[in-house]
């Protein structure tokens, strides 16, 4: 790489999708650090800045241990229960029994998920299914974080060969 990163550049360094990062980096998660300057075209980082971070996570997402990398039926079954929430929380009205047992549903595939290899896929899952980890908060009030959460249904289809 050059001496500065984009998001398409951490992506390509990461093995992972354009659309992971950009989530990622509007969540603020996985540590990522903030931009070093931000250009019409996006933000950059200067390699002294990024490259650390793309390491360490880099290593912390690749290490399989002895968990399996999450199952077909499993990714399909996660994503299946992410859009079927997505979709009824656009409903109008919005039946709030039923969105519950969406999100209860969800939930069912948490301990399944996280069970799953920590590779870019089973990062995908966990990121995927973080909204709906507290049970207390009522899923009408998760709209937000899980129509965010779409585009990373996409990035699990994109990491799996066998999608």
């Amino acid at each position: 790489m050059g001496d500065f990163y984009g998001i398409a550049e951490i992506a390509d360094a990461m093995g992972l999708s354009r659309q992971l990062v950009a989530v990622w980096r509007k969540r603020r998660s996985h540590g990522i650090p903030e931009p070093d300057a931000e250009l019409a075209s996006g933000p950059i980082w200067r390699r002294e800045t990024v490259e650390p971070w793309i390491e360490r996570t880099r290593g912390r997402l690749g290490l399989a241990g002895t968990r399996e990398s999450a199952s077909r039926s499993l990714r399909l079954r996660t994503c299946r229960r992410v859009l079927r929430l997505a979709a009824l929380m656009l409903e109008d009205p919005q039946r709030p029994r039923v969105l519950n047992e969406a999100a209860d549903q969800l939930r069912d595939l948490i301990h399944e998920v996280d069970q799953s290899a920590d590779d870019v896929v089973g990062a995908l899952l966990r990121e995927l299914i973080e909204p709906v980890r507290d049970p207390d908060v009522p899923a009408e009030l998760l709209r937000v974080p899980v129509i965010e959460s779409l585009p990373l249904v996409t990035a699990v289809a994109r990491n799996s060969p066998d999608w």
